[in-house]
């Protein structure tokens, strides 16, 4: 549409057509400033740009005007995208997306798009305009947020949702073309490593052997950090006396020495091996397969590789004992909570808060943390139960704390897939609220991303919108090790993000680790969400979060984990302390006696 069709089609009444002309250019003025204006005839020619349009697409008023708006097309989008876009404005409807457009240079661009049809005199559409902006960094940020949950921050392989994926994808195509194999590698000793060494130490350890392992692998190979010292590596393509002599180069690459510290040490692994479909028909079963012959080589001397064989199912037995010995302790009262303080970095911000962490008092092992045994549980009714005892001790300690006259914000407690197989979790949490009269708002309910993959995602919604309908607090927890879907984060009643401290132990050194937490930071605080980190051990560190805006931060650079006994002395330390100081105040060793 041309300037004076435009003028025409705002014309003022009769005796203020130059005012209104004045407030004309005005619009033009403020458009210019601030969007980017296209205008097109009904076949897609442009005809007009603004200068922020030149300016985003690299190409001169002169090339576009005259041109038909498909040279800015980038296959991002497919046909369809556009079909529809074109039928709803030539219908004389506003469209309002976002589109993928190409630069001269080639390169891509974001911009968020409104296209408003002009219906002429005779009703027709004769015309579109246009006004954009630009969102091409968000869209950066989003995409480094999604590559940095499919990568292993530590080693920089795939991590274990990126091969759950490979994985899945693989064992759907061999359904009709033959057999894959997986292997499960531990690195042997790998915690006497950790103690000996130092956790620096062992990280160094777990990028060599990952290294090693990608430098291994021949086209048809797969392999992703899980976890800890394990890896994961699947094979295609490959009979079972290719498979074997892959396996024995694996373990003669890493009984290489390697360099610890300052010492020079022959380090081992152990390997599982399963294959599918001879050994198990699914992902699952076949992981547990693995799994199996994984123990069975690590209980036959280590540095070697065994293939599952069917009487591995004795492994099933030990987990079997295992959660035994969890509903004893359970019904046996071996069970209780540690709390960490999360303290605020700025004074405008809510009171210090805690988090309740489970602890087993084991009659043998002594004091375990869940990363000592709930690995080795997938029965959903005893997750159900530790997660029943968890909000029942919690209401219990709370009322205690509130007696007492605790100077805290709320508990927040860390809940499981298995607490929303049905309504009893959340039926029990208002029932405890009531008899105890204490708010809900007392509390905070962290979930990690893995709960979102769960088949009762629709049950979950509800139950967590219903709890932060009541005031309860939503976190999102481990923020960036699994799923993290942004469309979860967008749509769940989510009020609090928590960085994982997995993206906190390398600072301040890790320059990438602070831009993908202060992507994370942007993100959330767009969406009016708070953000912790956890996991912060050293001033430095505190200090460098606290500049890249996160709002708490929780570790032993300010508290361990306290029983309730000790809290009223540890809280009345940190809450003498006026936020913008606390954290320059603490020592970084201070709370570790």
């Amino acid at each position: 549409m041309h300037r004076k069709a435009l003028e025409q089609d705002f014309a003022a009444p009769a005796g203020s057509v130059q005012s209104y002309a004045s407030e004309m250019e005005f619009i033009r003025y403020a458009l210019d400033s601030a969007a980017i204006v296209a205008m097109t005839d009904v076949k897609g020619t442009i005809t007009f740009v603004n200068s922020k349009f030149c300016e985003i697409s690299g190409y001169t008023a002169e090339e576009l005007i005259g041109a038909n708006h498909r040279m800015l097309r980038s296959d991002v989008h497919d046909t369809q995208f556009f079909r529809d876009m074109y039928r709803c404005v030539a219908h004389g409807e506003v469209w309002h997306g976002e589109i993928c457009n190409k630069r001269k240079d080639g390169s891509h661009y974001w911009v968020d798009t409104t296209i408003v049809p002009h219906v002429g005199r005779s009703g027709k559409v004769d015309s579109y305009t246009a006004i954009r902006f630009d969102i091409t960094s968000r869209h950066e940020a989003e995409a480094r947020l999604q590559a940095a949950v499919s990568i292993d921050p530590l080693t920089g392989i795939a991590n274990r949702r990126r091969f759950h994926d490979y994985l899945d994808t693989v064992l759907a195509e061999a359904r009709s073309e033959g057999s894959v194999h997986l292997a499960l590698l531990d690195i042997d000793t790998f915690k006497e490593i950790n103690d000996a060494f130092g956790h620096d130490i062992g990280d160094d350890l777990l990028r060599i052997v990952s290294k090693r392992l990608s430098a291994l692998m021949p086209p048809g190979c797969f392999v992703a950090r899980l976890g800890g010292d394990e890896f994961g590596i699947v094979m295609t393509s490959m009979n079972v006396g290719a498979v074997i002599d892959f396996v024995e180069a694996i373990l003669a690459q890493m009984r290489r020495p390697v360099s610890l510290g300052a010492q020079m040490r022959r380090c081992t692994t152990s390997m599982g091996v399963a294959a599918f479909p001879r050994d198990a028909d699914n992902l699952e079963d076949l992981f547990k397969a693995a799994d199996m012959a994984l123990y069975r080589a690590k209980a036959l001397g280590r540095d070697c590789a065994k293939f599952f064989i069917p009487s591995l199912r004795e492994t099933a037995d030990r987990r079997a004992e295992l959660r035994t010995a969890v509903e004893n302790g359970l019904v046996t009262d071996q069970f209780l909570l540690h709390y960490q303080p999360i303290v605020p970095t700025d004074r405008k911000s809510d009171p210090i808060s805690l988090e309740a962490l489970l602890r087993w008092h084991h009659p043998e092992q002594g004091l375990l943390t869940p990363g000592d045994f709930l690995v080795e549980i997938d029965d959903p009714g005893i997750l159900a139960a530790i997660g029943m005892f968890v909000v029942e001790r919690a209401f219990r300690d709370v009322e205690a704390m509130q007696l007492a006259g605790l100077p805290f914000c709320r508990v927040a407690i860390n809940v499981t897939n298995a607490d929303f197989r049905s309504d009893s979790f959340v039926d029990r949490f208002f029932e405890l609220s009531e008899q105890m009269r204490i708010a809900p708002s007392r509390f905070c309910i962290e979930v990690t991303e893995g709960v979102f993959l769960g088949r009762d995602f629709l049950h979950l919604e509800g139950r967590l919108a219903r709890l932060h309908e009541a005031g309860v607090e939503i976190a999102l927890d481990d923020f960036g090790t699994g799923f993290a879907s942004l469309t979860h984060l967008r749509s769940m009643p989510i009020d609090r993000v928590k960085i994982d401290r997995s993206f906190v132990s390398n600072l301040p050194d890790n320059t990438g680790d602070a831009a993908i937490i202060r992507g994370v930071v942007d993100i959330a605080h767009g969406m009016g969400k708070l953000v912790t980190a956890e996991g912060v051990e050293t001033l430095e560190q505190a200090k460098l979060l606290n500049a890249l805006g996160c709002d708490f931060l929780q570790g032993w650079h300010f508290a361990r984990a306290y029983i309730p006994a000790q809290l009223p002395e540890v809280l009345h330390r940190l809450s003498t302390i006026s936020p913008p100081h606390l954290i320059h105040h603490l020592p970084s060793t201070a709370t570790r006696t």
